[in-house]
């Protein structure tokens, strides 16, 4: 592989789009994939330093011949690609797709479920900068994220959202939907989400860059610093990012305890050591007063006054190591800790009283995998531990009288400490039997461990052994167009707040079930895709069944309880198409729709998301300008699940566009909602309006 100057473009990551996997070509731009896939096939390079190329279309090929490819660089790189993500082991009828640093940029999110909002299939769970993505509505520890390859944990009800994620440091974010059990275990049911932060190219001089923005309706504000360094071996990057928000507006007026604040920064260092590369970072995040907004927020104010995250990440990958093609280790140690308050407001004849939550722990992920080529077929074997310790969570209620002194607090220790370890093997293949069939199998075998001791539960115990798998089958029907049918077998073991945590939450006070059996499920999966020049269309229709389903259930207004609930089905059907209609102009499309039941008694389950399309046209003005629009429509939800409501449907219109003025400085503006829609921020039962038409301005300078 090489670039427009004929040099060889090393250590760059190689994906072929729809397909599992990726490669990493070695100091003179060469690489292998196995098996050999049908033309036609595109290919996706994302360089060393996390630039995109333009998706190379190969018609056809000789066999065993080697191939020279010359790559073209994206002037803009504000790209999202469909059947592609290279950081995620993916099986092969899952629908994949990757966003450009660039592209998220461009759009300065302001947190992860905005940075994918575009992704067909992900929905948003929960409201405000606390917003959950979610995989096909499996929400709540159902969808898993990763940052630079290691677990991001959370005792919320509503599942892992890395909300004190900077959005200006991601290279890219790769999506995974479809069942991901079998390389990741527990946690992956819907899918998967793989945050990757900046890299630096060996050799590069040294950069610098400022950014900074402010904006209306939002009411954000925010800055960040970068400075990085290649050297001949590898290179090293410091960022660091603040940025706070007051509460935002809706068309129907201020929303009350919508804002946050929060700040961190990132350390990383790249070494090339012996046959692959080094790499570690430091990552520290702290967040203040993230509000939560309800529908009675100014009865009682649900908030985090603190949530503070320190990661330390290092993985290393090799080419061509004990008889492997590719090794590598991930390993990743940290901490967390959060702070949630309930403040009741006085009465007439009440006095205030807050009810503060803390919960605290530490985690670790080890993760080693090795890949073989064995002639048209790829192998990957790996070992997986990670787990959550330390855990101590307690709850404090302080009660005042009418004349704001404090009458009593009341300590009460809901988990005096627990830990929770999952470890777990597999093997999977993909090979290809025939010039236009391809097959694949994976098998995984885990053991999930929780402890218990004192608190609310007293002492208590589990361990559980379980096994996921799939199998998978692709055929070329005709030219540039393939059907893959696949299934699998995964499963879920409860987080340990799920078990052990009775105390308030950001939504009202919850009682865990010690006695939870972890949820299996059997998952079909079709896949149809076809590609042609400058145009690629893929759909996807998959069929859930879980067994032991973990259901959060209200028995009265905000006080929540854990059960299983015999099976759910969960189904739906997606559509993501992208094509180039020349003349600078991209189109992106995606579209779903999907259901999910209790098959007892039919009830609708919460977190599905309602049908929706969304549109996305692009245009490149030369090498300095840029445009794009985005239109998404949302139907009715009146399929609401128990703790949910029904919500009408709407229309957004955004936009964004950006001009570099001079060689370091660029200036990009962002607007969401033009058509000042009022609509609500979720289908909780205390939602609120989202916020109405807002506009942000971007300084980006670059030294």
């Amino acid at each position: 592989m090489v670039d427009q100057q004929g040099r060889p473009v090393a250590n760059a990551t190689i994906s072929v789009l729809g397909r599992a996997g990726e490669a990493i070509t070695d100091a003179d731009g060469r690489f292998d994939w196995q098996p050999d896939p049908t033309p036609p096939f595109e290919i996706l390079v994302i360089d060393a330093a996390g630039a995109y190329a333009r998706p190379v279309l190969f018609d056809r090929f000789d066999a065993g011949q080697e191939l020279t490819i010359t790559i073209t660089p994206l002037m803009n790189e504000s790209v999202t690609v469909t059947g592609s993500a290279p950081s995620i082991e993916a099986t092969p009828a899952a629908g994949t797709t990757s966003v450009s640093g660039r592209d998220i940029a461009v759009r300065q999110p302001s947190n992860l479920m905005q940075a994918i909002e575009n992704v067909a299939g992900v929905n948003q769970v929960s409201e405000g900068q606390a917003a959950v993505p979610a995989i096909r509505g499996l929400a709540r520890g159902r969808t898993l994220i990763l940052i630079d390859g290691a677990r991001v944990s959370s005792e919320r009800r509503a599942g892992p959202s890395a909300t004190y994620l900077d959005s200006g440091i991601v290279e890219g974010v790769d999506v995974a939907r479809g069942p991901g059990s079998v390389a990741y275990g527990s946690d992956a049911f819907g899918g998967v989400i793989s945050v990757r932060t900046r890299t630096v190219a060996p050799g590069s001089p040294w950069a610098a860059s400022l950014t900074g923005s402010a904006g209306v309706g939002l009411n954000e504000q925010g800055g960040s610093a970068e400075l990085s360094k290649g050297t001949a071996t590898g290179g090293f990057l410091i960022a660091g990012h603040t940025r706070a928000a007051d509460d935002w507006d809706s068309p129907n007026g201020e929303i009350f305890n919508s804002g946050y604040s929060d700040h961190g920064f990132l350390g990383r260092v790249e070494q090339k050591v012996g046959a692959g590369y080094l790499t570690a970072g430091w990552q520290s995040d702290f967040g203040r007063d993230v509000e939560r907004p309800r529908n009675n927020s100014h009865t009682v104010r649900f908030y985090y006054p603190t949530e503070d995250s320190h990661r330390f990440t290092a993985n290393y990958e090799a080419r061509a190591v004990g008889g492997f093609q590719r090794v590598g280790v991930t390993g990743f140690v940290g901490s967390y800790a959060q702070a949630t308050d309930q403040d009741r407001y006085a009465t007439a004849t009440t006095g205030r009283s807050i009810e503060r939550g803390e919960v605290s722990a530490k985690d670790f992920h080890v993760k080693g995998f090795g890949e073989q080529l064995l002639g048209k077929a790829r192998l990957e074997m790996g070992v997986d531990v990670n787990g959550r310790f330390d855990l101590h969570a307690f709850d404090d209620l302080t009660t005042y009288n009418l004349t704001g002194d404090v009458v009593s607090t009341r300590p009460h220790v809901s988990i005096d400490t627990a830990k929770r370890t999952d470890t777990g093997a597999y093997v999977s293949i993909d090979a290809a039997l025939a010039s236009r069939l391809t097959v694949g199998a994976g098998v995984r075998a885990d053991y999930v461990t929780t402890r218990n001791d004192g608190g609310y539960f007293g002492d208590r115990s589990t361990g559980t052994g379980a096994f996921s798998g799939f199998a998978s089958a692709t055929v070329g029907i005709a030219r540039g167009l393939s059907l893959t049918g696949q299934v699998a077998r995964g499963f879920r073991d409860p987080v340990l707040s799920d078990r052990y945590y009775r105390g308030p939450t950001g939504r009202g006070f919850i009682t865990g079930n010690p006695d939870l059996d972890p949820e299996t499920s059997v998952q079909g999966d079709l896949a149809l895709r076809y590609v042609v020049s400058r145009f690629r269309v893929a759909t996807f229709y998959y069929d859930y069944r879980i067994h032991d389903l973990i259901e959060r259930y209200a028995t009265a207004t905000d006080f929540f309880f854990f059960r299983n609930r015999g099976t759910a089905r969960i189904r739906g059907f997606e559509v993501e198409g992208q094509a180039d209609l020349g003349a600078g102009f991209t189109l992106e499309l995606a579209s779903q729709v999907a259901e999910g039941r209790a098959l007892d008694d039919h009830a609708y389950l919460d977190d599905m998301s309602p049908a929706s399309v969304s549109a996305v046209l692009r245009k490149q003005f030369g090498e300095r300008g840029f445009g794009q629009v985005r239109t998404a429509y949302f139907s009715d939800d009146d399929h609401f699940g128990p703790t949910e409501r029904a919500v009408p449907g709407y229309t957004l219109l955004d936009m964004a566009a950006g001009v570099r003025l001079t060689r370091p400085i660029e200036l990009r503006v962002q607007a969401r909602n033009l058509l000042d829609q009022a609509y609500y921020a979720s289908q909780d039962v205390r939602t609120v309006f989202a916020a109405g038409r807002s506009a942000s301005v971007i300084v980006a300078v670059k030294f």
